[in-house]
């Protein structure tokens, strides 16, 4: 018995959907304005946030190397909590994957730092949005992170 011409395609027909999915087109780099707004917009968080200086941020928050920044967004709250928002463009990827380590950095220290004074704060940590786009970076803590990854989602 001979296999139909189905059965003899099928593999084929697999490998060129493999292939098409993984030359996909690569995410757009965030705008940290935009991205910024979109988050502040989509209600995640509990309270405004505060907009910060590019040199503080880099060199008070997250250790970001402020020559490899190109642009930036950063809020945080004024109330000593966790929420906070940070879109960066660096340089190149590498720089990206260098900022995308200190965003970590600054969610490990926010929550050693939180749990015993802001034990409710170290939940929003804990489902924090790290994320790197090409030659840019995000951090969003929310009070609801389904609804700042909705807004991220899209920015896509």
């Amino acid at each position: 018995m001979r296999p139909s011409l189905f059965r003899r395609l099928l593999p084929l027909a697999a490998l060129c959907l493999l292939l098409s999915a993984c030359g996909g087109k690569a995410a757009t780099p965030f705008d940290p304005a935009a991205t910024a707004q979109a988050l502040q917009d989509s209600g995640a968080f509990s309270e405004p946030l505060e907009s910060m200086s590019q040199d503080l941020a880099c060199g008070t928050l997250y250790a970001i190397d402020s020559a490899d920044v190109t642009g930036c967004a950063v809020y945080t709250t004024p109330t000593a909590g966790a929420e906070e928002i940070a879109v960066f463009t660096l340089v190149d990827e590498d720089a990206a994957k260098s900022a995308l380590d200190a965003l970590t950095q600054r969610v490990a220290d926010q929550k050693e730092a939180l749990e015993n004074y802001q034990p409710n704060e170290v939940s929003k940590l804990d489902n924090a949005i790290l994320e790197q786009r090409g030659n840019s970076v995000l951090l969003a803590v929310a009070a609801d992170a389904d609804a700042a990854q909705k807004a991220l989602d899209a920015l896509k």
